[in-house]
């Protein structure tokens, strides 16, 4: 009877009292966010993405690249072994691409997943910071600068991640997901930053490693379905802090028909349930 009653009580109450939580977080995270940190100079970024056709969205995706304003940058795109024109395409961008972004491609011999090809560009990367991007996804102009700010800031963060906005919202479930992105993940990142200086996980759409950190964890973990999950608690367990920035935004494309999204929110609980098992004894002892 207890347990029934305990049950009743979690399931109604759960949902309200996080929902007070991450309102009343949210809502003083906005100290953090009154003074923006501007950069005194401009560290390299090296800006990857890992592309497996992408055909429809390369091109806009590149486009966006093309007018970022931030002064020193290179930008290495990972053919994962498309089945479709994405190559091709990305080629003939190179082709008339401004010279001082330093585009490079990188065809990958084989399909070997986004965490492989992470890891081929790490490996090659010149850049002080790494900003990780989806291939779709679209860069607002100031995201590079505020992210390598709060990176400047400080010399124990190892990671920053900015705010997904949803772009597509012409069906039901884009609407749906568009209130998910910036009610509820949203507003977990802000509570985390305002209670815990951290957050628990990275929006691996858009975030910005330090490469030295980055480098010290031994990369992207080819092994799980989540690699930005991965690889934020690696850099925890490193000693390094990992920040968000709500003020650096990424226009992304969210699963419009319902068998899309089921199949991606399993591939997340997949892959949060392997990093959890991964990790269990570290969890247990914090």
């Amino acid at each position: 009877m207890f347990l029934l009653k305990f049950i009743d009580y979690y399931t109604i109450g759960y949902p309200i009292l996080m929902s007070i939580l991450w309102s009343v977080g949210a809502y003083f995270s906005r100290i953090k966010y009154t003074k923006q940190e501007s950069l005194k100079s401009y560290p390299k970024v090296s800006i990857v993405l890992s592309a497996y056709n992408e055909e429809e969205t390369i091109q806009e995706a590149m486009s966006a690249l093309e007018q970022l304003a931030y002064p020193n940058l290179e930008i290495i795109v990972v053919d994962d072994k498309s089945t479709d024109n994405t190559l091709m395409l990305l080629e003939q961008i190179k082709q008339g691409f401004s010279k001082e972004k330093e585009l490079r491609i990188l065809a990958q011999q084989k399909n070997g997943g986004k965490a492989t090809a992470l890891n081929t560009a790490l490996e090659m990367v010149s850049g002080k910071y790494l900003l990780v991007l989806d291939a779709d996804a679209l860069l607002a102009p100031n995201s590079v600068e505020i992210l390598a700010a709060e990176l400047e800031s400080s010399s124990i963060i190892g990671a920053v991640t900015g705010k997904p906005v949803v772009r597509n919202r012409s069906t039901l479930l884009g609407k749906l997901q568009t209130l998910e992105y910036v009610g509820i993940i949203d507003g977990i990142k802000r509570t985390q930053t305002f209670m815990l200086g951290a957050i628990m996980t990275v929006s691996g759409v858009i975030v910005m490693y330090r490469v030295s950190s980055l480098k010290e964890v031994g990369g992207f973990n080819p092994e799980v379905m989540t690699e930005d999950i991965d690889v934020t608690w690696k850099l925890h367990r490193a000693g390094w802090r990992v920040t968000y920035n709500c003020r650096a935004l990424s226009y992304i494309l969210v699963p419009e028909r319902y068998f899309s999204l089921l199949k991606q929110r399993k591939r997340w609980s997949i892959g949060g349930l392997e990093v959890l098992l991964g990790n269990f004894s570290w969890v247990m002892a914090i």
